[in-house]
């Protein structure tokens, strides 16, 4: 086996990195807490985008007569990106909200009538908040809304199974 060869980068990172100069603490704390308020700004604009898409998707695929598995995923993908941001821009309850629709989703590979009406729901609920604009602490909402969602989804799951 050959010695291995070690690699000299031709310049250091000090070389690179100026000694003196640029902002202050003060300063690079305040252009990220300006950068974080633009992109909270316009996070309403994309939520409500892909809110779109999922409705549109949504529509697409209850009016066709096969729902398949790429057709969940569809669906699941752009409930995971609206959950995912959700709580990280001020509506918890975005999350909460797409946390059950994702879980409704999960290992889905075909739909019949009632669990479109589920993931029905779930968007209106979504749409709901936005329109609200139920942003920051909703404590006893996210609680109840959890729990509203998670019956649903459990309601529909046992019907499936049991036929009733």
């Amino acid at each position: 086996m050959a010695k291995p060869t070690l690699i000299q980068p031709p310049r250091h990172i000090a070389e690179k990195v100026p000694k003196s100069g640029g902002p202050t603490p003060e300063q690079a704390i305040m252009r990220a807490l300006n950068a974080a308020e633009d992109l909270i700004e316009g996070y309403q604009g994309w939520a409500v985008d892909d809110l779109e898409d999922l409705w549109r998707r949504f529509q697409e695929v209850a009016h066709e007569s096969e729902f398949n598995h790429e057709h969940v995923q569809q669906l699941f993908d752009v409930s995971h990106e609206i959950r995912g941001q959700g709580g990280t821009f001020g509506f918890p309850l975005i999350s909460v909200v797409g946390d059950s629709l994702c879980k409704f989703l999960d290992g889905r590979s075909s739909m019949n009538q009632p669990e479109l009406e589920v993931i029905r729901v779930h968007i209106l609920a979504m749409k709901a908040v936005f329109r609200q604009e139920l942003k920051g602490d909703q404590k006893k909402l996210v609680e109840d809304i959890g729990e509203l969602l998670l019956a649903l989804r459990n309601k529909i799951d046992l019907k499936n199974r049991f036929g009733r």
